[in-house]
């Protein structure tokens, strides 16, 4: 698909924030991209949708596996496109009932592949890797949205395992700043940032 469709979807659902914001990996970051709004926006989740469909359906993969919270409406509408099922992966197992962390069918050998709205350091993303190849799932791809380039391509790569995005936060920036969604000086804040904070 066309970058520059993406980079206008996600300009459209308005998902960058400046200020100050604490990441998952308890960094301060001067920026937030808050993907999670995509399902508020039907045409752009549609597009998004669409473009992580096709990522995933490169992979081989038989099953998707979205990754609570933001990889499971993403999860679903991509395996409602591609006619595969679909499993879920909990942060947590649920105190009650089978106590999973996997919710759905995965069988032994079943090749799954991943996905969420975006990935910084790669940390939280390993944390939904164990519980699949635990239960027998193979895992070699994750596919999301955005890729922040702060070191998570590379710790998913020392675990065997392939990064698909379908942007970067620099090529979003370079977009916004281009069309003068952003100002120089949040542009330039925000470059500043990434290349310390890798």
């Amino acid at each position: 698909m066309d970058k520059s469709k993406i980079l206008e979807a996600l300009a459209q659902a308005n998902v960058v924030k400046f200020g100050e914001f604490t990441l998952v990996s308890g960094d301060k970051s001067p920026i937030y991209v808050d993907l999670r709004m995509l399902p508020s926006y039907p045409e752009v989740f549609d597009l998004i949708t669409t473009a992580l469909a096709e990522a995933a359906k490169a992979t081989g993969a038989k099953r998707i596996g979205g990754m609570e919270t933001a990889g499971i409406p993403l999860g679903a509408a991509m395996a409602i496109k591609l006619k595969k099922p679909m499993i879920y992966i909990r942060k947590k197992p649920k105190d009650y009932g089978t106590q999973s962390r996997i919710e759905g069918v995965l069988e032994k050998g079943d090749a799954v592949v991943l996905v969420d709205d975006l990935m910084t350091k790669g940390t939280s993303k390993l944390d939904f890797v164990g519980p699949v190849r635990e239960a027998g799932g193979i895992v070699k791809d994750i596919v999301i949205v955005l890729d922040r380039e702060q070191g998570g391509k590379e710790a998913l790569a020392a675990e065997g395992i392939k990064l698909h995005n379908l942007v970067t936060l620099r090529e979003l920036l370079a977009y916004l700043f281009e069309k003068k969604k952003i100002t120089k000086g949040q542009y330039d804040e925000v470059l500043a940032y990434l290349s310390k904070s890798k």
